[in-house]
């Protein structure tokens, strides 16, 4: 790594109707290096690499590129400018070959005016660079793309930036969706690419990440650039923390709630063929329930089930007192049950809706007479919901716009809305910064507080020990343990999680 910036920008401000996403932010990216960009969201991480991609122009400042002043029109004059930027949202076409996506934009020719595509040196070429990664061996060049795991897809993308030799690499959120395993060899692959002189802008909820891979980092808040600082001189993940929220950490989890009364969800002998087996626990009014529990312990099916999504083959449920058996969600909403899925922009929200409508979808029934919606009183609703919940942003405008924060508080709002005093949380803080996680974690105790059950499922048990009340471990769909309070321990969450994974010896005869 040089002190010498392949790209800076000086001052830059761009503003949104009725927002201002950057004011006066100043960047440098060094020659071979690798910069973390952190922030909550909101906190102008998007724009300020939309700008640096070409798909924004700012409204004032400068942008210079290998000392150059530059001023992009579009993404292609970034890419022209050796600036290329992998999204979240994989840019991968799925019906053509890997080597097809490897090349894409690029592709070789032969022929006399070069005007023949060439799936021989494509098929090299893509080879060639993926043997490079360290991917020749699990990748196939000739393969369908359709068929590769999300952590292959980064892979190809990075290739594509390879082949058109690119000096920058912007990666957005690039390890949301992998497994440690396949994180693990993203940042291997990163590490690689900077010690080869490439130089990359690296963006990530995920701090620990951050500070194991970043030689700089920057921290952004309110479209305000805080500080830029070397990774030595960075204490820890909490350190980075309390700049991003600009308060002391130890504000990360309210008190809990301390009113706890009757049981208000009683689940007993609950069972489903495949997927988990006899599963009993009750809930109170008051109470945060936590589940621990590794990937495929049968967590969220036991969540679907209680709600009524996926059918139970035995058991028992008992809502305030009364015998119920979820037949539909339908079934489990009328009962007062409220389920925020885990993957919310899937099964949580309509995108296309506006955050009014996706407030009222729960509670329609509620808001007009005669099978006639009332759309004065769904605004007047969802006003006072999202002043509740203080929702930031257009309430009117399209879900899809929100940022994660947001659109996990409209899931909630839908379920505050229908009058639901259960509320399953199923992975809620997945994919959202950190100040969007501190909200949500108060919204979770004052929903406590005002008599509600909460089931929390969490895969973080930082977040389980300090928001539940107690913790139900699961393995391989049964439950292993359950701990209250006093007894919490991250050695015992984790072997109990492990107990139906580890082999029991043979006892001799």
């Amino acid at each position: 790594m040089t002190t010498e910036p392949i790209i800076a920008v000086d001052r830059v401000t761009k503003k949104f109707p009725g927002v201002t996403a950057l004011s006066g932010v100043s960047f440098a990216l060094r020659r071979g290096e690798i910069h973390g960009l952190v922030g909550e969201n909101g906190a102008g991480k998007t724009t300020l690499i939309r700008i640096l991609s070409g798909d924004y122009r700012p409204d004032e400042g400068t942008l210079t590129v290998a000392g150059k002043p530059a001023a992009f029109g579009s993404p292609s004059d970034a890419r022209r400018r050796g600036i290329v930027t992998i999204f979240q949202e994989l840019t991968i076409v799925p019906w053509l070959s890997v080597a097809e996506n490897v090349v894409l934009g690029s592709e070789p020719t032969v022929g006399f005016g070069r005007q023949i595509y060439s799936r021989r040196r494509a098929n090299d070429q893509a080879g060639d660079i993926l043997a490079r990664l360290g991917a020749g061996s699990r990748i196939d060049p000739r393969g369908p793309a359709h068929a590769l795991s999300t952590a292959q897809k980064q892979v190809v993308e990075i290739a594509r930036a390879l082949l058109r030799e690119a000096p920058v690499i912007i990666m957005d959120e690039p390890t949301a969706a992998l497994t440690n395993e396949e994180t693990e060899i993203l940042l291997r692959i990163m590490r690689q690419l900077r010690d080869e002189g490439r130089s990359i802008i690296f963006v990530s909820h995920r701090l620990n990440e951050i500070l194991e891979v970043a030689d700089r980092v920057t921290v952004l808040r309110g479209g305000r650039h805080v500080a830029t600082r070397d990774r030595s001189a960075i204490e820890g993940a909490g350190q980075l923390i309390e700049l991003m929220i600009g308060r002391p950490l130890r504000e990360l989890f309210p008190p809990r709630n301390e009113k706890l009364g009757e049981v208000i969800l009683s689940v007993r002998g609950l069972s489903r063929r495949g997927a988990f087996e006899n599963i009993s626990f009750d809930v109170r009014r008051g109470e945060v329930l936590g589940f621990a529990g590794l990937i495929g312990a049968g967590r969220t099916e036991v969540m679907r089930a209680v709600f009524g999504a996926d059918a139970a083959d035995e058991g028992e449920i008992v809502k305030a007192g009364q015998r119920f058996r979820a037949q539909g969600p339908r079934h489990a909403i009328a009962a007062g049950i409220g389920y925020l899925p885990e993957d919310r922009k899937e099964h949580g929200l309509v995108l296309a809706l506006s955050g009014q409508e996706n407030i009222a979808l729960a509670s329609m029934n509620r808001r007009g007479s005669s099978r006639l919606v009332s759309w004065a009183k769904v605004r007047s609703a969802a006003a006072e919901i999202s002043g509740r919940l203080q929702f930031r942003g257009l309430i009117e405008a399209p879900a899809e716009t929100s940022s994660g924060g947001n659109q996990q508080k409209l899931v909630i709002g839908k379920w505050v809305a229908a009058g639901a005093d259960v509320l399953i949380f199923d992975e809620p803080t997945r994919g959202i910064d950190i100040g969007a996680k501190v909200e949500v974690y108060r919204l979770i105790q004052s929903l406590a507080a005002e008599g509600a059950g909460i089931i929390l499922v969490s895969s973080e048990l930082p977040e389980l020990m300090n928001v539940a009340h107690r913790i139900i471990v699961m393995s391989k769909g049964r439950i292993q343990d359950e701990l209250p309070l006093a007894e919490f321990e991250e050695r015992r969450i984790l072997t109990a999680a492990f107990a139906a994974h580890v082999a029991r010896p043979e006892v001799a005869a």
